[in-house]
């Protein structure tokens, strides 16, 4: 079920505590920007690395770090927002990945 998702982030910089909050117009573009934020960090903590590989354990990792992380998701027939834990964005983030794997596959 597509819905509007707003992710809402707190993650260290340094020694400071910094708040972040990215709204998407569904689900997927919501997991992608999970993934863009992950990859933007191993970015910063490995300056002149010029191709980064990782894994969905170090993804996971950087979910459960993550001091607060959580999905506000739409939910069209209340019309209402309804959280979504690390637990849930994990499983998500899982299975929209295999789904882009899969599809690699295919094509």
């Amino acid at each position: 079920k597509m819905a509007h998702t707003i992710v809402l982030m707190t993650n260290r910089k340094g020694k400071a505590m910094v708040n972040v909050w990215k709204q998407y117009p569904n689900n997927k573009e919501a997991f992608d920007g999970i993934c863009h934020m992950f990859e933007e960090k191993l970015k910063t903590d490995h300056p002149g690395v010029r191709k980064l590989t990782y894994d969905i354990s170090d993804l996971f990792n950087f979910i459960d770090e993550c001091p607060d992380l959580v999905c506000m998701v739409l939910d069209n027939e209340t019309h209402t927002y309804v959280p979504k834990d690390k637990k849930w964005v994990k499983t998500q983030v899982f299975h929209h990945l295999k789904r882009q794997v899969d599809e690699a596959k295919n094509n």
